[in-house]
């Protein structure tokens, strides 16, 4: 018996060093598979422009909530704040767009071209 506990001991040990050994190519073509191409980011804001000039002629809340949190999702929170200002608008100060709209307005602080700096 304690030559199979012994056994089992080295063996697990072999395999968690095998897998701790990794080749870092192959983890790098798995980031690269996961991450979302160029063409599909380009597809998914020629949609949300046709969807905002159809809602300039029949805007609802609802659609102007779509389109705010697809710019979300895409990490465009200028673009999402305005967005959810119309909804906001529109809903007649309604709760639900208010906290999407702070929620966009606190990120759209952190973006590059919203933060000023001044030399000293």
């Amino acid at each position: 018996m304690k030559i199979y506990k012994g056994l089992s001991v080295a063996v697990l040990s072999l395999l968690m060093i095998a897998c701790a050994n990794v080749p870092t190519e192959k983890a790098g073509k798995t980031k690269i598979a996961l991450t979302p191409s160029e063409q599909e980011a380009a597809k998914v804001e020629k949609q949300i422009a046709r969807i905002e000039e159809k809602l300039k002629a029949n805007p609802t809340v609802r659609g102007w909530i779509l389109v705010g949190d697809a710019q979300m999702h895409l990490k465009k929170y200028n673009e999402a704040v305005w967005a959810y200002r119309e909804a906001y608008m529109l809903s007649k100060f309604a709760d639900g767009p208010r906290r999407k709209l702070r929620r966009a307005v606190a990120l759209a602080g952190f973006e590059p071209e919203n933060q000023r700096y001044e030399d000293k």
